[in-house]
């Protein structure tokens, strides 16, 4: 038996109905516009019908007190499953609010024909429209967003994410329905909110799960938003303040990237920069950083014991020791320079020095279960396996613990012969 989405089950509805020429339902599901409404929505123009692609059209949304000269950002409500005979999903009740939401946000709304037999063909004319002919109509046509919804996702994801169509579209929201298809490589130029309704979850389970390792193995700007105990649909069925807040983070993702930020008064830090570069687990950049900086500042203790920790991890190790111990002679009872100092000694496999500096820094600071975890390696190295065992226990104790740690001390018990 063929599977439907909610849509395919909206067309079929909506298409009996006007088959049959009948009054729609209060349950025919296109009456239902969005749930989220402020005052100014009342004001919004709209220019009906703009031709895009020969009979195609589109409607435009512009905000109240939009000027003829403005360039506004736009929104596109994206049709990318066509409309049928009697029935254009512009003409929806969600196609025609939510884009009339978004000019009341200060954006240009666009709803959208499409002819089901030409989607992607369509999509690219439209956005190659706007680009060329959007100031005509008050839009900057290099400042646009997408909303696709539903099945809608399915097509624009083939469009838009895994290849550099339309670079005019800045920010895309995919919201509820099956997973995004990412077959091909996704763009890390494209930042996406993917809103996962809680009543579509289960039936997309590892699709999600797969998603989401793709998204962190290209580094793309994602973010995936788990809609709890929301419905298929919820931004025009689920008439609650859960759905008008996922709303109005919604809104504030196309404004957040395609207007201007805000700009701070002062000037860039090139202390911040080094902060940032170490937060960032870049051991590369961080040393090249506090290499210029410790240049100026030779006698900043911080300094010094920084970037003796990136030269270690970058395995520059004698630069390393020999960075740490100037960090000594200027702060000589910082405990994170021997410790330093002998995890770089570790690291070289000299054992036998490593061992005395371990416990210079544990006197200078006993509170640190990593330095007791550090030692108790060193042990293990040494084939002590008791000290190990005791050292590895400390750690634990203070509250240092990992399977990884957990599984040395098992070895080395069983090694010491005590289980």
């Amino acid at each position: 038996m063929k599977k439907f989405t909610l849509f395919g089950l909206i067309f079929i509805f909506s298409l009996n109905l006007a088959a049959q020429n009948v009054e729609r339902s209060p349950l025919d599901p296109t009456r239902w516009g969005v749930v989220y409404d402020i005052p100014a929505t009342k004001n919004v123009r709209v220019k009906p019908d703009v031709p895009y692609a020969g009979n195609l059209k589109i409607d435009i949304y512009s905000p109240p007190d939009a000027k003829t000269s403005d360039k506004l950002p736009a929104i596109v409500f994206l049709n990318a499953i066509g409309d049928r005979p009697g029935d254009k999903i512009k003409n929806w009740e969600i196609y025609k609010t939510f884009p009339r939401l978004v000019a009341a946000h200060g954006m240009v709304g666009i709803s959208m024909e499409a002819d089901g037999e030409r989607i992607q063909e369509n999509l690219r004319t439209l956005f190659e429209f706007l680009a060329r002919d959007g100031a005509n109509h008050g839009i900057d046509g290099t400042r646009l967003g997408i909303y696709a919804a539903s099945a809608n996702v399915t097509q624009t994801s083939r469009f838009l994410l895994a290849d550099t169509s339309a670079p005019n579209v800045k920010a895309a929201v995919l919201y509820y329905g099956g997973a995004p298809d990412t077959s091909a490589k996704l763009r890390t130029d494209l930042p996406v909110l993917f809103i996962l309704a809680e009543s579509d979850a289960p039936r997309m389970g590892q699709q999600i799960a797969t998603l989401w390792q793709r998204v962190m193995e290209a580094k793309a700007p994602w973010t995936l938003m788990y809609a709890s105990r929301m419905p298929h649909a919820f931004d025009a069925f689920e008439d609650s303040d859960e759905s008008r807040r996922i709303i109005q983070q919604t809104i504030a993702f196309w404004k957040s990237h395609l207007e201007a930020v805000p700009q701070p008064d002062w000037k860039k830090s090139e202390t911040r920069a080094i902060v940032a570069a170490i937060y960032a687990n870049n051991p590369q950049k961080s040393a090249e950083l506090l290499s210029k900086y410790i240049a100026e500042n030779p006698n900043d203790a911080d300094a010094q014991i920084q970037y003796g920790r990136m030269l270690q991890q970058l395995q520059r190790y004698d630069e390393a020791i020999l960075t740490y111990e100037k960090a000594s002679k200027i702060a000589p009872n910082r405990a994170e320079i021997y410790s330093g100092i002998a995890r770089t000694l570790l690291a070289q496999n000299r054992f036998d020095e490593a061992l005395p500096v371990f416990e210079k820094a544990i006197k200078l600071d006993p509170n640190q279960p990593a330095l007791y975890s550090d030692i108790g390696r060193d042990y293990i190295c040494k084939k002590r396996f008791e000290e190990a065992a005791t050292n590895i226990s400390r750690a634990i104790e203070m509250g240092f613990r990992s399977s990884l740690l957990y599984g040395l001390l098992a070895y080395v018990q069983m090694a010491s012969g005590k289980n």
